[in-house]
């Protein structure tokens, strides 16, 4: 699976620095970066062999999307082919939103998975400008808006779920905490044991604090949508972080979203209320959040079902059982029950 991941990465990277924004049409590389297993840039994507597979995981299956719609609208235009994946991007989308769940494909749940948060970030931004693209004439033969109307709608789901998990103080602010798929099973404290003393909110422009639980990748592109620019991001990042770079895959959703704000690109639309395929309640209080799945996520590859952080020492759960505890936030709660596709009626108890 991790070479799919790669071959299916790849191609994302080279379909986006081959065809760049504005007009998506094919540019001169240089290959100047620092791997040696580079493929030539030929106006094609490196590993075409990838794009027409069925298999894989909820992630795989996104970017293969991704790659299929780059192929045949850009790199090797074919009409009939063009058509035929251009529906199924929006049936794959439109399941997601109307039968499934956010991030479930098929019988598959990854909702909310912070080990994978790259990858579908790196698809559904190859995505946001391809989609963009075919709904605003660069593509002569084709033109459409549905499937960056699902995008968006993605998009907008993704964004208002992380806001349920954002840190609202303390040593890990900015980030977003929440249970999901593909949790590596540790820690389920962190740090370890919390501070006893109440932690200082940092600064804007401090370097980035590493954590075992959320995804820098994904914490970035949220504050980024949130922003609306690089420069209201609250961290200070790595000096290659914003350069699109086919050496270095996990990166590469941060410079495409950079790279769509910059030419316009919207990245939020009109939405419902998202909906996953197992319902997560989640409540807010002024001191921290405490978030779970009360009935599950059945359908999901270990994940974790619980979730909180505490605002004041900088502290933060994740766990299967509960456990460890959260503290005892003083205050009301604010609760939101994120519906699910999966009926559970444990929300309130």
């Amino acid at each position: 699976m991790a070479q799919l991941n790669f071959l299916l990465g790849r191609n994302t990277a080279y379909f986006h620095l081959q065809y760049p924004l504005p007009s998506l049409k094919c540019v001169p590389v240089k290959p100047t970066f620092d791997c040696d297993d580079l493929t030539p840039f030929n106006c094609q994507l490196p590993y075409p062999e990838v794009i027409n597979g069925s298999g894989g995981t909820p992630n795989q299956k996104t970017e293969r999307v991704a790659n299929q719609i780059a192929y045949y609208f850009f790199t090797n235009p074919d009409q009939k082919k063009a058509k035929t994946a251009y529906e199924a991007a929006e049936r794959f989308f439109n399941d997601q939103a109307n039968s499934t769940g956010h991030q479930c494909v098929g019988a598959a749940d990854e909702a909310l998975s912070a080990s994978h948060g790259p990858i579908w970030w790196r698809a559904i931004a190859s995505l946001r400008i391809t989609g963009w693209g075919i709904a605003n004439g660069k593509v002569p033969w084709f033109k459409d808006d549905g499937l960056e109307q699902a995008i968006l709608a993605w998009i907008q789901w993704h964004q208002d779920l992380s806001a349920l998990g954002e840190i609202q103080g303390g040593t890990q602010k900015w980030k977003v905490l929440l249970p999901g798929a593909r949790w590596a099973g540790s820690p389920t404290l962190f740090p370890d044991p919390c501070p006893k003393v109440v932690a200082q909110d940092p600064p804007p422009g401090q370097p980035y604090p590493k954590d075992p639980m959320t995804d820098q990748v994904s914490n970035v592109i949220y504050q980024l949508i949130k922003t609306g620019s690089v420069a209201q991001v609250p961290w200070k990042l790595g000096k290659n972080f914003w350069t699109l770079d086919p050496c270095a895959l996990d990166r590469v959703g941060a410079p495409l979203v950079k790279s769509a704000l910059e030419h316009g690109l919207t990245f939020s639309a009109p939405a419902g209320p998202p909906k996953l395929h197992s319902q997560l309640v989640v409540d807010r209080y002024a001191g921290g959040h405490v978030a779970h799945y009360p009935c599950g996520m059945p359908e999901a590859l270990k994940p974790s079902i619980w979730g909180w952080a505490d605002y004041t020492t900088g502290c933060m759960s994740l766990s299967v059982d509960g456990d460890p505890k959260p503290p005892e936030f003083s205050g009301e709660s604010k609760r939101t029950v994120v519906d699910s596709f999966v009926p559970c009626s444990e929300a309130n108890g």
